[in-house]
């Protein structure tokens, strides 16, 4: 279904945002860990626009976590259309994919950490947020723009000397590292919406990372660079800030340089000036479209060898799965773990929803998981004179989606072992059918 809304004088816009920090004790997410978590950096916020032209209205809510189940995504969503009076093909719910936030998924546990009481709470939480911008609703203009952020982002799946890919997280020697395998994704995306006074309403900025400045032995609920980032802009400008990530699934911060707070507040101040740079650069738009649109199809699942099957067999028939902390990636038991789940699934192919949103020249598009920054790259070309976001993790998660090529070359995200569960012609899937949201939304 799509929700067609050309607007003239009459685009209205209104954001807010609620505190959405769990209780100390909750188990994070991101990184494996033998212990919950024991103290609070900062807080976690979920945040909403609302734009409304005529005809309907569109909900962007996004949240200081690590993702979302499709499942739990859905029921918030429904709950969320129904409070603003439309259709669940016009509210995104996105996820920054904070690794320093509550278990919210419970892929990388031994045993069910997700905290029931905390999904409930926040669940009213996102209705409440969504509710309190469609109540702010005022006459509004936006304006679109881009920029580069090219200090926090790397391309993290590297070459060696002997033909292996190894991640730019593993303790390789440098001599051995001949470079990235591809390149990243420096681009930064802007959508500013102010009121017709000049007052910001909200500024919705789009960046490819990993916000995992902090390794395993961290037990600290934070909201890492994109947090800081956000608050920043929202203390220079006012309005709210909403953080979208992008296609991050093969890109990373540096190694293990930094891996502090002084890192996270490092990374979230050149985000947000180069934010802020943007802005001030940005021209509302005279007559600005604002339409949705939906597109959903079977993404089919990967074939696993044999031989695969037979290695996760022996190593979860050495003993049962133990409580770890990793400074980053996963064990061996993991791997094996997402390997038997893969191939018991009853189904061979997964339901892959996609939204579309236009405000103005500005489009942002969903992907229910991690799109390797290629994949991204693929999507934004298609745009032509419209500014294409790629809003990864978000209305749910599936797992990474690698690219053929890196699927042929190897490393972490491209296999079943590390949860990239899509056959390899996934991106040519994503980009057809990205193609015909785009058509829509023209």
């Amino acid at each position: 279904m799509d929700c067609a809304m050309t607007n003239g004088s009459r685009l209205e816009a209104g954001a807010a945002k609620v505190d959405i920090t769990p209780p100390i004790g909750v188990w994070l997410e991101g990184i494996p860990r033998d212990k919950p978590s024991d103290a609070i950096h900062d807080p976690l916020f979920a945040r909403a626009l609302v734009i409304e032209g005529n005809g309907g209205r569109l909900c962007l809510v996004t949240c200081d976590l690590i993702g979302m189940t499709t499942e739990y995504s859905l029921q918030v969503r429904r709950r969320i259309a129904a409070t603003l009076w439309t259709g669940v093909e016009s509210v995104i719910i996105a996820c920054a994919h904070n690794h320093s936030g509550p278990t919210m998924l419970g892929i990388l546990d031994p045993e069910d950490r997700v905290d029931r009481a905390y999904l409930d709470e926040l669940a009213g939480r996102l209705v409440q947020v969504s509710k309190q911008a469609a109540e702010a609703l005022r006459p509004a203009r936006l304006g679109v723009g881009r920029g580069e952020e090219t200090t926090i982002s790397q391309y993290r799946r590297l070459w060696t000397r002997d033909g292996r890919i190894v991640m730019n997280w593993e303790e390789v020697p440098a001599d051995q590292i001949v470079g990235p395998a591809e390149e990243g994704d420096p681009e930064l995306g802007v959508i500013k919406v102010d009121g017709v006074d000049g007052r910001p309403i909200a500024v919705v900025f789009n960046y490819a990372c990993h916000p995992n400045s902090l390794p395993g032995e961290n037990v600290t609920i934070t909201s890492d660079f994109p947090g800081y980032a956000s608050d920043l802009v929202e203390r220079s400008l006012g309005g709210v800030a909403l953080f979208t990530n992008g296609a991050q699934g093969s890109v990373d911060i540096e190694g293990f340089e930094g891996r502090d707070f002084e890192g996270v507040e490092q990374r979230g101040r050149a985000l947000g000036e180069a934010v802020l740079k943007v802005c001030r650069e940005i021209e509302p738009e005279s007559h600005p479209v604002i339409r949705s649109a939906r597109i959903s199809f079977r993404m089919p699942y990967r074939c696993v060898p044999a031989e695969t099957v037979a290695w996760a067999r022996e190593v979860l028939a050495r003993g049962p799965h133990q409580a770890v902390t990793l400074r980053d990636g996963i064990s061996d038991e993991l791997k094996a773990e997402f390997i038997l789940q893969h191939v018991e699934r009853p189904e061979s192919s997964a339901e892959f929803e996609m939204i579309g949103f236009r405000l103005g020249r500005g489009v942002l598009v969903t992907i229910p998981g991690e799109p390797f920054t290629e994949i991204g790259r693929r999507m934004k070309a298609l745009a032509g004179d419209l500014q294409l976001h790629v809003v990864a993790l978000a209305n749910g998660y599936l797992g990474y989606i690698a690219t053929a090529r890196a699927s042929a070359e190897g490393g972490y995200g491209t296999d079943v072992a590390s949860n990239s569960p899509f056959v390899e012609h996934a991106e040519d899937l994503i980009c057809e059918h990205t193609a015909a949201l785009l058509t829509r939304l023209r």
